[in-house]
């Protein structure tokens, strides 16, 4: 072990069943850090351009920080090549998963191949076994865990799974852990299918890795642990711990920054609905956190009467607000049957949200007939055919086998105008804030609309691994908890960087990711300006309410598009610079690049 870091990733060959192991580069390290950029990095070394991303080749790297398993720090990364975009694809979470493998000796995982029948890894340790999952095939989640930990025979035991979503090949399928943990976003779950592979199962007694300056690195985690107790801190925490994020319902609502009805408007009067205070506390059960996180933002609860009745699950903002203000759904426990039903059968209730909302959008202009949608009256808020829908995209029944293949695939097929409302970038929905409020960041994210939006500061927390809810637990002497975190670092690793160190760290890995994707043709759209754009929705004036006539013109967004392109030193294409890339010391992608045509 190396301050910090365990020293090693497991390989995975699911093909011929072998297990390895290989050492990070510390010289790497130091530059990318971990978590997200060292991932990309692997992605790209390890993997041919053009590769199709169900195929064999493609790999799924689950990656820990160099802070990982610490105050705050519960987070874990997934990469592999997007089988919605064709592009990068990666994820986060939250939980206890990634600490575990940090406590196992890991820094990361890297699977490949393709295993013949379904199988499940578990790793104790230095005990690393692939094991039968033909029995798991076909449970949900929630099951799958429990039947895991049963098998081994230990409840302690951390799992991440799929559920049939990415058992059907769903592009929005998702890896769930603890019930609730998704990594959502860009269909790893998918990835996870094609492998033949239904969970990982992670137990560590290692303990974390020795640290640089222990009594500065405990000072660091005793200071945020008393200012996590302090009157000061419990009234800031106090909303989040009480409602959980899905408390933005509202307060979203109440600027103009709501996305209801397929982001037609951004406020509705009915919202106090599905995101009141009162609402949230009348199916309340608990409040819980991640591993070492006093900030306890899940908030989970029951269905206690009617048709849903003893459904279990946590809503969080962008999941909730995409399942429900998008489609006009507004009943609470319906939110939570919802949500709830994404968990059980591993689906990004963020992005299936949104296909939902453009197919209640195509059914009202005619585009889809009753007769299309198998019989579904799909009208604005009709929450049993939404679910009905929702059901029929997992198993890939009837109309859900087109839509289960995501933007990118399934607008070509349907036509007839249909692109101009689809609320999406390069194949990925939008997260839960209007196009307004966002400006250009859903379109020129690396991995397409997603709500966390590609900046140095993204790529630094998603390498370091850090929550930034739990920045808000910054002791005292700090200004922002992103210097606290830097802080914990170099008390960790030794390093001593500043934090202008740290924003080159972000600013090579958001650079890498374009790179990646320009190298894979940037899905098809050259040059990546074709592809970092709107559909023509996202520049209407809003409709409704206090978010009426908020408009972000073409003009408006064309002109933020260039000035992100020229800040980061990519050309008015979008490709960035040879200058750029050596400055990233990125000099490697540059060959690869060339063969695209990227800067002809």
């Amino acid at each position: 072990m190396v301050n910090g870091y365990a020293g090693r990733y497991l390989d995975v060959n699911l093909t011929d069943n072998s297990v390895k192991t290989f050492p990070v580069d510390m010289n790497l390290a130091q530059k990318m850090i971990g978590g997200l950029t060292y991932g990309l990095y692997l992605l790209w070394k390890k993997t041919k351009p053009g590769m199709n991303p169900l195929s064999q080749e493609n790999l799924l790297i689950f990656s820990t920080g160099p802070i990982s398993g610490l105050v705050g720090t519960s987070r874990g990364t997934v990469v592999f090549k997007s089988p919605l975009t064709d592009l990068i694809g990666h994820s986060e979470s939250g939980g206890h998963w990634s600490s575990e493998l940090k406590f196992a000796g890991y820094d990361g995982i890297v699977l490949s191949g393709k295993a013949e029948k379904p199988v499940y890894l578990n790793v104790k340790d230095d005990h690393v076994e692939i094991r039968d999952a033909k029995n798991l095939w076909g449970k949900p989640t929630s099951q799958t865990e429990q039947d895991i930990k049963e098998e081994l025979n230990d409840p302690f035991a951390q799992v991440v799974s799929i559920g049939p979503a990415g058992e059907h090949l769903c592009g929005e399928a998702c890896i769930i852990h603890a019930g609730f943990h998704a990594f959502a976003r860009t269909g790893g779950g998918c990835v996870m299918g094609s492998k033949n592979l239904k969970a990982i199962a992670i137990r560590g007694t290692k303990g974390f890795p020795t640290v640089a300056d222990p009594e500065k690195c405990s000072g660091l985690l005793s200071s945020t642990a008393t200012y996590a107790k302090s009157d000061t801190m419990r009234n800031s925490l106090w909303g989040m711990t009480t409602f959980g994020t899905q408390s933005s319902q509202v307060g979203s609502a109440d600027i103009g920054r709501g996305i209801f009805k397929n982001f037609e408007e951004g406020d509705n009067a009915k919202v106090t609905q599905i995101g009141s205070p009162r609402q949230m506390r009348r199916n309340r059960v608990l409040d819980s956190s991640c591993f070492l996180c006093p900030t306890a933002c899940l908030h989970q609860g029951v269905v206690r009467s009617g048709q849903f009745a003893g459904t279990y699950g946590q809503a969080d903002w962008d999941s909730s607000a995409n399942l429900t203000q998008q489609c006009m759904m507004l009943d609470p426990d319906g939110l939570l049957y919802l949500n709830a039903l994404c968990d059980d059968y591993g689906i990004d209730a963020e992005g299936v949200g949104g296909v939902m909302a453009w197919t209640m959008e195509c059914y009202e202009k005619g585009i889809f007939t009753k007769k299309d949608l198998d019989g579904l009256d799909l009208t604005w808020g009709n929450l049993n055919a939404e679910a009905k829908l929702l059901w029929k995209i997992i198993h890939r029944e009837g109309i859900g086998n087109l839509l289960a293949d995501g933007f990118k695939h399934f607008l070509p097929r349907v036509g007839k105008g249909s692109e101009k409302f689809a609320m999406q970038c390069k194949g990925v929905g939008f997260g839960g804030y209007q196009p307004w409020l966002f400006r250009e960041r859903y379109a020129v994210n690396n991995i397409g609309g997603h709500h966390n939006f590609d900046s140095q500061s993204s790529y630094v927390s998603d390498s370091l691994l850090y929550c930034i809810f739990a920045g808000r637990l910054m002791p005292e002497g700090f200004k922002s908890g992103v210097d606290y975190y830097y802080a914990l670092f170099n008390a960790v690793t030794g390093w001593n960087f500043s934090a202008e160190d740290f924003e080159k760290f972000g600013l090579m890995g958001l650079t890498l990711g374009r790179a990646y994707n320009i190298r894979e043709g940037y899905g098809g759209v050259m040059p990546p300006s074709n592809a970092d754009i709107y559909p023509e929705k996202a520049h209407h004036a809003l409709t409704y309410g206090k978010g009426k006539d908020k408009e972000y013109t073409r003009e408006t967004f064309l002109a933020d598009r260039a000035q992100y392109y020229s800040s980061l030193g990519f050309d008015e294409k979008g490709v960035p610079t040879k200058e750029t890339l050596k400055k990233h010391g990125l000099d490697f992608t540059i060959q690869d690049l060339e063969k695209t045509g990227a800067w002809s």
